[in-house]
């Protein structure tokens, strides 16, 4: 594993870009999303998306993919990701925060918010919770992810439930939640405990939080076979519902009441 980025680093949204469309996790954890909008959206249209957190606007391009939706705004408070965004589609972009978003009460459908909330200072992921239940409409849903707790994750992740119950405080009623890319996670916090111990390095890393930016895309065999994994898992925590006991991500899928 590299060392990580800097978010100031312009070479940061690049590589960004490139995890969030090819790495086996981004996709791993988007497929289990999937499968639950694919039920909680059935038979529904015309729908209006926020993805808040943008960043290089590849949970965007997936958003506006789906047939229920028609509409998707990307909001991100760095003009770097922004301009990245901009490279890539051409959907409504605004320079924001997560705390204070600039939408109307009741303006969205559904709203993602996607590695976020461990990024905000002490009590802000609880403020930006209460900000996406305001522009949902009743019925709305909210599909929230981040940083897993792990063996090794530092005090900015969550366990699960955690964030369920900072979903909770803010009005939501939760559909789905679970851990994701269990297997996976589990084989990369063995290999960082291995490594700690043969090399005697504090920085070999099992978790992928801190220090910037330091996973990348493995070599396209090492990718295809975890990527494989990652969705039979997504399939089973998402059609099954079988709720996975590891992982280095949690995913909430959140209601508004009617």
């Amino acid at each position: 594993m590299t060392s990580g980025l800097s978010i100031s680093d312009p070479a940061y949204f690049d590589r960004l870009a490139d995890i969030e469309t090819r790495h086996w996790w981004s996709r791993g954890v988007w497929q289990l999303g999937a499968y639950w909008l694919d039920t909680a959206l059935a038979g529904k249209s015309d729908l209006k998306a926020l993805d808040v957190g943008c960043g290089t606007g590849q949970t965007a391009l997936r958003l506006a993919a789906r047939d229920e939706i028609q509409e998707v705004i990307g909001l991100d408070p760095s003009p770097d990701a922004l301009k990245h965004a901009r490279g890539r589609h051409d959907f409504p972009l605004v320079r924001g925060s997560a705390t204070a978003l600039p939408f109307e009460d009741r303006h969205f459908n559904v709203v993602t918010c996607f590695d976020v909330f461990q990024h905000l200072g002490l009590g802000q992921d609880r403020q930006a919770a209460r900000e996406i239940a305001r522009v949902l409409t009743p019925k709305g849903l909210a599909l929230v992810r981040s940083n897993a707790r792990g063996w090794s994750g530092d005090d900015s992740t969550y366990q699960l439930k955690g964030l369920v119950e900072v979903m909770e405080t803010a009005g939501f009623h939760i559909r789905r939640a679970s851990l994701a890319n269990a297997l996976p996670a589990l084989a990369q916090e063995l290999r960082g405990s291995l490594n700690r111990c043969w090399r005697h390095d504090s920085h070999q890393y099992g978790h992928p939080s801190g220090g910037g930016l330091q996973i990348q895309v493995p070599s396209p065999p090492v990718n295809a076979v975890l990527g494989t994994i990652a969705g039979a898992e997504a399939w089973l925590a998402g059609r099954v519902g079988l709720k996975l006991p590891f992982g280095h991500s949690t995913l909430v899928l959140a209601e508004m009441p009617g």
